[in-house]
């Protein structure tokens, strides 16, 4: 048990590490591209704050422990109730604010396909913006941000919270359940029509009234009757939005009344980015607006809207895609200093220097080991050049370069051996 990392968690290899690494880099780059600025968190919040609005089901979910002077913590499960803690904190922070993050959380559930109990997250929060243009821009964010990754064929499926629990009070959903009620909905995709008539009979609506939402729920136009003022209003919001995004980002949405995250904090617009070719890992993305958050912990009134990508699904729907071609390597020069006397190892460390400068990965050989065993290590790192460095190398000012990639020798003067391993690159 010992060898084994704990349930729910796992270990990145340098291979798997690098792929992960360029993937959140185009992130990043879409991310900042947009105006929005890096922030780090600690990875364990006070418990009473990562309970806030979470909602039940989540706050089962929390890695949750007390230190040695009795206070409750618990690690982050999502990063936007820890930014809108900031955010709550500063209120001289210039508005609106745009926040992104690439960072691990933790949620102790049941481990799948995509989704380990320690994972990875990449996401945005926008505050200070109320209007539709705010959720817009941050689901255009997203997609951005999928496509620079490269994924292929996805569909982002959009909604309002008000719309609908607009439609729950109308089939008998009692107000003081909406929360229960949300809940339940939120299983939908995983578990089926029929579980959710059968949960929903436990909260006392009729099977018949269950049918009837459901059938309203399908609907994806956006001139659906409603009864509320509120259902009304959100509905009004969420057509802004479709047509913003549509008319000014060149981005298509598709409108899922039966989408509701299951976070507690959202308030309104949500949505969801579901792989086409790969429907069976989930979804990779998802956010919504929550503007009573900030204010909730303490801070002023303040509209707000995120969303965040599921870095551990996106690397699994890329290799179901058959991307990304990421090449690692994990050196580019090996040099093996014969007979390991201090004239050869301080001439290869010089050469090593002088090609670290210029951005490549070397490795000195550091054991008594043979050259053919070094060879055979060089080749199995993935080294395109070695440079074997002897007495009469260093007698004669001159590298002995074996290309790996190609499987010739050079013997060369030592500037132009050096020229020809840096201009490889190119």
């Amino acid at each position: 048990m010992l060898l084994q990392s704990p349930r729910g968690t796992r270990d990145w290899l340098p291979e798997e590490a690098y792929v992960k690494r360029v993937v959140s880099e185009k992130i990043r780059k879409v991310f900042e591209s947009y105006g929005y600025g890096e922030i780090i968190t600690p990875a364990f919040e006070y418990l009473e704050l990562l309970k806030a609005k979470a909602g039940e089901e989540v706050v089962n979910q929390i890695y949750y422990f007390k230190d040695k002077a009795g206070r409750e913590l618990g690690l982050r499960f999502e990063m936007t109730t820890p930014i809108a803690r900031i955010v709550a904190s500063k209120p001289d922070l210039a508005k609106p604010i745009r926040f992104y993050y690439i960072q691990p959380v933790w949620r102790y559930e049941e481990p799948q396909r995509g989704r380990l109990r320690e994972f990875w997250q990449a996401g945005i929060e926008l505050f200070g913006v109320a209007g539709p243009e705010g959720d817009a821009e941050v689901v255009a964010v997203t997609y951005d941000a999928l496509t620079e990754s490269g994924v292929q064929e996805f569909e982002i499926s959009v909604n309002d919270r008000r719309v609908v629990e607009d439609i729950l009070l109308s089939n008998s959903v009692a107000r003081e359940r909406l929360p229960d009620a949300l809940r339940i909905l939120d299983k939908l995709d995983k578990f089926g029509e029929s579980y959710i008539i059968d949960e929903f009979e436990k909260i006392g609506v009729a099977r018949e009234k269950s049918s009837q939402m459901l059938i309203k729920l399908k609907e994806s136009r956006l001139d659906i009757e409603l009864s509320t003022p509120e259902g009304k209003q959100g509905l009004d919001h969420l057509s802004r939005v479709v047509d913003l995004l549509k008319s000014v980002y060149g981005v298509n949405v598709k409108v899922d009344y039966s989408i509701v995250r299951g976070l507690g904090y959202y308030t309104g617009f949500v949505f969801e980015v579901k792989p086409k070719t790969s429907s069976d890992v989930g979804s990779i993305a998802g956010g919504g607006r929550y503007d009573d958050l900030v204010s909730t912990l303490g801070g002023p009134k303040l509209p707000a809207t995120g969303m965040a990508i599921g870095v551990d699904r996106l690397l699994e729907v890329l290799k179901l895609q058959g991307k990304p071609t990421i090449t690692y390597n994990e050196v580019d020069v090996y040099i093996i200093p014969l007979a390991k006397k201090q004239e050869t190892v301080a001439k290869a460390v010089e050469i090593a220097k002088k090609l670290r400068r210029e951005g490549l990965k070397v490795i000195v050989e550091g054991t008594d080991r043979s050259l053919a065993k070094a060879l055979e290590y060089a080749s199995k790192k993935g080294s395109r050049f070695v440079i074997i460095i002897g007495e009469k190398e260093l007698s004669s000012g001159t590298l002995t370069i074996r290309d790996m990639k190609e499987w010739v020798e050079h013997k060369l003067q030592e500037e132009k051996a050096l020229e020809m391993i840096i201009n490889s690159r190119t």
